[in-house]
């Protein structure tokens, strides 16, 4: 599948993780000069801590154990005791300091501290904004980063920017490859991986409607989960064993209901025999109909259902498919991630059936 400009990826990941309303702090035209990902995600990152620092650096309490004079917070008995402190006119004490070391920042700079690995290839502009950043962060213990330190991270209040930030760190860690017998780093272009993409994707389809459009809710009330309508089983045990339906999608309005499934691979259809057209794939379309049946008859009050099965477009070819089985009209459709993003949004009201009025009001969060 060929690559998406990364200025595309930069306004998939902006919608995606919710900082649409901050995209265009960054010079657009900036990115445009930029070739790989880890180039893209480098200046994301230097400039969100900048930000970060200008706004002021969030801080918190950090437990401390040190050697004074008098008292302060804590005294630790035993080991004032076992080094005989007291005879130099001095104790051991735990108390809470107010500090910009902090796990959130901990991982902003370890993620910094990556990037300026020379094995990881980076433009020549976008290593001295890393640089300058991690320089700002003085104060701020360096961390070694493993998978689970993303999920030790607890922010409250409304802190959007640094969990956009975090949500950066997470995407250069998963994509950053060491060798376990040379110890070489390198950098994985993430666009060639399709689930990271898939996921990207899914992300990039919420959060967009959720932005863009005031005709539909997005994941209303009960949210993307879809119950079984006749679900039953001899026991508890059993009964567990039942797996829950979660639509990548849902958009309701009082006129429609639509369940949005997203894929994300190469061919949308599958071959045809002979010369004949190819055919929609018969598991997206099972799947579809099966949320779509489901919360038809758990959810019977209220517009009707339809359902969309949306791809990327890989070739020069939309898919422009709309068809009608067991009573629900069922669109299949391509977007092209690979033109200038004004024609994306287009496409992607279009997709729910929104235009005219409704694509000149949502052209107004346009950059």
């Amino acid at each position: 599948m060929k690559n998406i400009p990364i200025l595309n990826i930069y306004y998939l990941l902006c919608y995606a993780w919710g900082r649409v309303q901050e995209r265009d702090t960054i010079r657009l035209a900036t990115l445009e000069d930029l070739s790989t990902v880890q180039d893209l995600l480098g200046k994301m990152l230097a400039h969100g801590v900048n930000h970060l620092i200008r706004r002021g650096i969030d801080r918190g309490y950090v437990e401390r154990r040190e050697d004074l004079a008098g008292i302060r917070g804590k005294l630790a008995v035993s080991e004032t005791a076992k080094r005989a402190l007291r005879l130099h006119g001095r104790t051991a004490c735990d108390f809470e300091e107010l500090s910009v070391d902090i796990l959130p920042n901990q991982i902003l700079r370890a993620s910094l501290n990556g990037l300026q690995d020379r094995r990881i290839r980076l433009d020549r502009t976008v290593r001295a904004d890393v640089s300058s950043a991690y320089r700002r962060l003085d104060g701020v213990s360096r961390i070694r980063l493993e998978r689970k330190t993303f999920g030790q991270v607890q922010l409250g209040g409304n802190r959007r920017l640094y969990q956009f930030l975090l949500s950066v760190c997470r995407l250069l860690y998963e994509s950053t490859l060491v060798d376990e017998t040379t110890g070489q780093t390198s950098f994985r272009d993430f666009r060639r991986d399709e689930a990271t993409m898939w996921a990207l994707f899914e992300e990039f389809v919420a959060g967009f409607y959720e932005r863009e459009q005031r005709v539909y809710g997005v994941n209303p009330r009960g949210g993307r989960q879809i119950k079984w309508s006749d679900a039953c089983a001899e026991d508890e045990f059993n009964r567990r064993r039942i797996p829950s339906m979660f639509a990548d999608v849902v958009l309701e309005s009082a006129e429609r209901r639509i369940i949005l499934d997203t894929k994300y691979y190469k061919d949308a259809l599958s071959p045809g025999r002979g010369s004949g057209a190819g055919k929609l794939k018969s598991e997206n379309l099972y799947q579809l109909l099966a949320y779509l049946r489901n919360r038809q008859a758990t959810c019977p009050q209220g517009g009707r259902h339809d359902g969309i099965l949306l791809y990327p477009q890989v070739d020069n070819e939309p898919l422009r498919a709309r068809i009608r089985l067991e009573g629900f009209w069922i669109q299949a459709r391509t977007v092209n991630l690979h033109q200038d993003w004004r024609l994306i949004h287009n496409e992607m009201l279009e997709t729910i059936g929104l235009s005219g009025p409704d694509i000149a009001h949502a052209e107004s969060n346009v950059a």
